[in-house]
């Protein structure tokens, strides 16, 4: 075993996978960690490893990372695979080992955590060994693989860990069956081998394989022919066609992205700026909905590559947010992190996009998007020549706003997801389809009628929305919508206890919710969060709220006077007495002397820097 010159600052090992060594100004970067047996041949290299990178969690590509990091070498890992490899002992204890439909390849991490020194993030460009690395999404054997372009020996070089192994081939396909019978990995391959043959590099070294250095845009090309007759047998797997970046007209100044799951709008201004409403996933590489954990869901660019091609446009000036859900807003802090690009939010979701931690409601994106504007409902906003108007619904989720814009000479309505939308042929608005309200959204009885009013003053022209065909409206659409409201109404009263004179916390049943929803603390000590509670009487009502954990907790109580039906809140206390991980504790509700028992909880972590 030994080091193999590839180039003259390019050195191979042989270890379980392929360990790169890459000579730069200032040290030796390391490519991907095998075993760890390269660790025993240091002294062959011409200078000292500075810094490791992983391209995936694989444990016969990472386990090597363990040792490497007990030498003193730092360790940077994929953002988006940090948790499991410096916690791999939690998700063994989460990961189903009976029943088990999920067929990803997250067993094969290594069985000790790795002390990673930092994570790579997607697109970022940072400096090792002297070396400047461009961080490549390139998902397929994991969701977040992630391979590295350098500039070494006058050639642009990709390590690509196995995003290829030969041409034409990868080193194994198992690991694309992400679901039982599936083949949506092949999809996401299909998709990575694309991004590669567009960067078109000099050498592409592999993880498993042998470096290629001749003819690879066909060795790529060759492999997504290949895939592509895999995927083709098997009809259950989407999105079988190759991914492209493409933009539809919508009018002359609005285009949509065609590669998003939810649904990109672009307004274009005379200036020359663009902004978006929303900015989520695109379609490739977050093939399943089931897979919810935040490792598996990746955000990436979409959009701004024909942005530039068609307008010479390259970034987003700001984003407009219709509603607070993942597949809404995941791509927004990639944009922040790039562009600078801001977000302008509804002033009742800013802080559930700011805070994700904090609370639990429903396709949270778990990482912090910074709002810098605030929007009032009931207002209007000046983008560029544009007027944006906000306005209120609760059908699909009440931390939502409905977006009303004139462009083109056409008078717009953005309706995120609340209507299930069918069109004729032709365009035209032809029918409502099934529901899609979601009770744990915060779904309210009057969600479609405050909806169905602003629309019926608004009278769009045509309809935009999250994840439906734009659609001209007509004098159908607007009966639809006022059929719709009656329906929605009349079947929740009929079966709920719903009229004016009865007690009820609403058709989604909330008593009322405690932020933050996490709290995490080093030691067990007093701390304070903010109660919120509804009135569930039709009358003014005299509200007992107090604090209650495990036998040993205290906390504080309070009283509070709510209008009928109103929500109010203030700040409590507890108080736990020993460490704990995850223990719930719960907020009380007791209305004019009737007990309602313990409406909300919230999740309190102590003794750990890790929830």
């Amino acid at each position: 075993m030994s080091w193999q010159k590839i180039t003259h600052n390019i050195r191979l090992f042989k270890d379980s996978c392929n360990v790169y060594a890459v000579t730069g100004s200032e040290g030796l970067l390391i490519i991907d960690a095998g075993t760890g047996a390269w660790l025993d041949h240091l002294d062959a290299l011409p200078a000292t490893p500075t810094a490791l990178l992983l391209t995936h969690y694989f444990r016969d590509h990472a386990a090597g990372a363990v040792l490497a990091a007990r030498k003193g070498i730092p360790v940077y890992v994929p953002e988006y695979e940090h948790d499991i490899l410096t916690d791999p002992g939690h998700h063994f204890q989460q990961r189903k080992t009976y029943i088990v439909y999920e067929n990803l390849w997250d067993h094969f991490v290594p069985i000790e955590p790795v002390d990673a020194a930092g994570v790579m993030l997607d697109y970022a460009t940072a400096k090792f060994a002297g070396l400047k690395v461009d961080a490549i999404p390139l998902p397929g054997v994991t969701l977040s693989q992630t391979g590295y372009g350098v500039e070494v020996d006058g050639q642009r070089v990709i390590f690509c860990g196995e995003a290829i192994h030969s041409p034409g081939k990868l080193a194994r396909v198992a690991p694309l069956q992400y679901y039982y019978n599936d083949l949506r990995g092949a999809n996401n391959c299909r998709f990575s081998a694309q991004i590669l043959r567009d960067k078109s590099p000099s050498m592409l070294l592999p993880s498993l394989g042998e470096p290629i250095s001749e003819k690879i845009d066909e060795a790529l090309s060759t492999l997504k022919d290949n895939l592509s007759v895999m995927i083709d047998m098997r009809p259950d797997t989407e999105e079988a066609s190759d991914y492209q970046d493409r933009l539809i007209k919508v009018s002359d100044h609005v285009w949509r992205s065609d590669g998003s799951i939810a649904h990109t709008h672009f307004v274009i201004s005379e200036s020359g700026k663009a902004m978006s409403i929303d900015y989520g996933y695109i379609i490739g590489p977050m093939q399943y909905p089931a897979f919810a954990h935040r490792s598996r869901r990746r955000a990436l660019l979409h959009g701004l590559g024909t942005l530039k091609k068609q307008f010479g446009i390259d970034r987003l000036d700001m984003v407009l947010v219709s509603h607070f859900h993942d597949d809404h807003v995941a791509g927004i802090p990639v944009l922040q992190r790039l562009y600078g690009t801001e977000c302008w939010a509804a002033e009742n979701f800013a802080d559930l996009l700011e805070s994700p931690d904090a609370h639990s409601f429903p396709c949270t994106w778990p990482r912090p998007i910074q709002v810098h504007r605030r929007l009032p409902l009931n207002t209007t906003v000046e983008w560029e020549e544009y007027t944006f108007h906000l306005a209120p619904m609760n059908g699909h989720t009440r931390f939502a706003s409905l977006v009303g814009f004139e462009a083109d000479g056409l008078r717009y309505a953005h309706t995120g997801d609340q209507y299930q939308l069918s069109m004729a042929e032709n365009g035209d608005f032809e029918c409502l389809n099934a529901h899609n309200f979601v009770f744990r959204n915060g779904s309210r009885l009057d969600g479609y009628r405050l909806s169905d009013q602003w629309l019926q003053e608004w009278r769009p022209d045509l309809l935009i929305s999250g994840h439906w065909e734009t659609t001209r409206t007509n004098e159908k659409f607007f009966q639809a919508l006022t059929d719709y409201t009656e329906h929605y109404e009349q079947m929740h009263r009929n079966a709920m206890p719903l009229e004016d004179d009865e007690v009820h916390f609403d058709i989604d049943s909330w008593g009322g919710w405690i932020w933050p929803y996490r709290t995490v603390l080093d030691s067990p000590r007093e701390t304070s969060v903010r109660v919120h509670v509804r009135n569930p009487l039709p009358d003014h009502a005299t509200l007992e709220v107090r604090l209650v954990g495990p036998a040993g907790w205290r906390g504080t109580s309070a009283t509070l006077e709510a209008p009928p039906r109103a929500e109010v809140s203030c700040e409590l206390s507890i108080t736990p007495d020993s460490s704990c991980r995850r223990q719930a504790f719960a907020v009380e509700l007791t209305a004019n002397g009737q007990p309602f028992g313990q409406v909300a909880e919230a999740l309190m972590t102590v003794g750990s820097t890790r929830f």
